[in-house]
Formats: structure tokens, C-alpha cells, sequence
């Protein structure tokens, strides 16, 4: 690992990438990659929702012609993200819990055949009101893993659990419970800085209490009063002492901004000489 400036005194870097969220209505992945390397970036998190990578829309031959273009291009999948708003894995519906399952194996496919290491797993939602009692909501997530873990595990793709404030576990703390019990090395924690701000949970501490499970970051600003995914800097998230924590516990993932913004080429320039100062590359 490389070693930079910050304040006086050498600390290591470490790495950044970016996810295509913000190009979701306005541009296909493909673009959104042209443009997000234009801004600097090399390393990505993909939504797999169309106009960018739904696995139903893309054959065995695109596929192919996809790993080409990125070794060409010079340029990796850190990720598949799947959104939560058309699936998920603790409802109370069976059907609706089996529609989820079937989409994860799915995507678990198309990361074997494009060589992606991991997907990023929002762990269901809980209605706002009236939610299901939170055991009944683990033990449907648990089953779920359990039929989706075997199948990442022989495609050597690992699940890494994002935090949400409308998942049964929108805590690190919570995450690691359920992963400790779960017990497979197959899965991890995707920590959302913005959505732990959201929730009141200090992030240094959470990442140190991720700990050993944590593979991935998304890093994006909010406040306690409003969920949000802002433009770095624009708001509450303390992205020094999140560095700072990164670097005490050893993490060698990725880093990814991930923003909503009306300005993205602007913004996700400025997110990267931003967070440069705190040393990501």
C-alpha cells in the first residue's frame, strides 16, 4: 500500500471507486463508465437494474464482449448492487421472498461469467408501519442466505450485507450479530457512511466494529435529520475520521462514492479531489 501526506505525517492510501447510481435515469452503463472515467475512476459498483445491468437483458455473448471491453478499457467491477425497491429477501410474502432469491442467483451468474467478487445485499425492508416482528424477519433473511450462499460460494462470489434504515438490521452492530451466528465467511458488510449517519450511528466506531466482516464502503454525505446521499462535504459525515478508521482496522477494500446528484460529472470529480486530501486514489 502506498503512502501519502496528510497533515504533516505519512498515512496510507486508500482505494476509491464509484458506483453508476447517479447515471441510473439518465444514461446507460456504458456511458456512465465512459463518464465516471473521465472524473478519475477505474474501480466501479454497477446497479444491476436496467438501463444499466439487468442479467435478463444481457446474453452469454455480451457478456463476453463486457469482460473484454473492461480489460481493454482498463477498468474492474468491484460490485453488482441490486436495489431494494423490486425485491426483497424478508418479506412477508413467500413469493415475493422467492422472486428475490431467483434474482440473486441470477446476478450471482452474471458475476461468475464477468468476474466480479461481490454483490451488494440491501437484507430486505420492514414495513414503516405495522413491520413483521424482527425474528420472523431474520429467520425469512436467514433462509434466503442459506439457499443463496452454497451457489456464491461454487461461483466464488461473496454477498456483503448493506446497511438500511428500513432493513431489520440498520446497524453495523446488528449486521455483525446476525453475521456471527450466520456463520459463513461467504458473507461481509458494505457500510453506507450516509445511512449510518442517518440512524444516528457513528461511523468510526461502526467501522471498527465491522471490523473483520467489512468489504466495501459507500461513501456519499447526510445528516440526522434527512436521508440523503449528497455531494462530499455538502453535509454531516465526517470523511477524515472515517479514513482514520478505515486505516486502524487494516481495510483493503474499495471505497465507493455513491451519489444522487442532478451535477454528477461535476460532483463525482469533486467527491474524488475531495476525498484525496484524506487519502483514497
Amino acid at each position: 500500500m502506498l503512502l501519502v501526506k496528510f497533515k504533516d505525517h505519512l498515512v496510507e492510501t486508500l482505494s476509491l471507486g464509484a458506483s453508476t447510481w447517479t447515471y441510473l435515469q439518465t444514461c446507460g452503463l456504458e456511458t456512465a463508465l465512459q463518464r465516471l472515467k473521465s472524473a478519475g475512476y477505474s474501480r466501479f459498483d454497477v446497479l444491476t437494474i436496467p438501463p444499466h445491468l439487468w442479467p435478463y437483458d444481457i446474453d452469454k455473448t455480451q457478456r463476453r464482449k463486457l469482460r473484454n471491453l473492461l480489460a481493454g478499457e482498463g477498468l474492474s467491477f468491484d460490485s453488482l448492487n441490486l436495489p431494494s425497491t423490486d425485491q426483497n429477501l424478508c418479506s412477508v410474502t413467500l413469493q415475493m421472498r422467492e422472486y428475490s432469491v431467483q434474482q440473486f442467483l441470477d446476478i450471482i451468474d452474471l458475476c461468475e461469467e464477468v468476474c466480479v467478487p461481490m454483490i451488494v445485499v440491501v437484507p430486505g425492508r420492514r414495513a414503516n408501519f405495522v413491520p413483521p416482528p424482527l425474528e420472523a424477519a431474520h429467520g425469512w433473511l436467514k433462509a434466503g442466505l442459506e439457499f443463496l450462499v452454497p451457489h456464491a460460494e461454487r461461483a466464488g462470489v461473496r454477498l456483503i450485507l448493506e446497511n438500511h434504515h428500513m432493513s431489520p438490521m440498520p446497524t453495523v452492530r446488528q449486521m455483525v450479530t446476525f453475521l456471527e451466528e450466520f456463520g459463513s465467511d461467504q458473507l461481509g458488510i458494505a457500510y453506507d457512511v450516509a445511512n449510518g449517519e442517518f440512524v444516528g450511528e457513528d461511523q468510526s466506531q461502526a467501522i471498527r466494529t465491522a471490523g473483520r466482516w467489512l468489504r466495501q464502503v459507500h461513501l456519499s454525505d447526510a445528516s440526522r435529520n434527512k436521508w440523503d446521499h449528497a455531494p462530499i462535504g455538502r453535509s454531516a459525515v465526517d470523511f477524515a475520521a472515517v479514513a482514520q478508521a478505515l486505516r486502524e482496522i487494516g481495510f483493503s477494500g474499495t471505497s465507493i462514492v455513491e451519489l444522487i446528484s442532478e451535477t454528477p460529472d461535476a460532483d463525482m470529480a469533486d467527491a474524488r479531489q475531495e476525498l484525496y486530501r484524506h487519502g483514497w486514489r
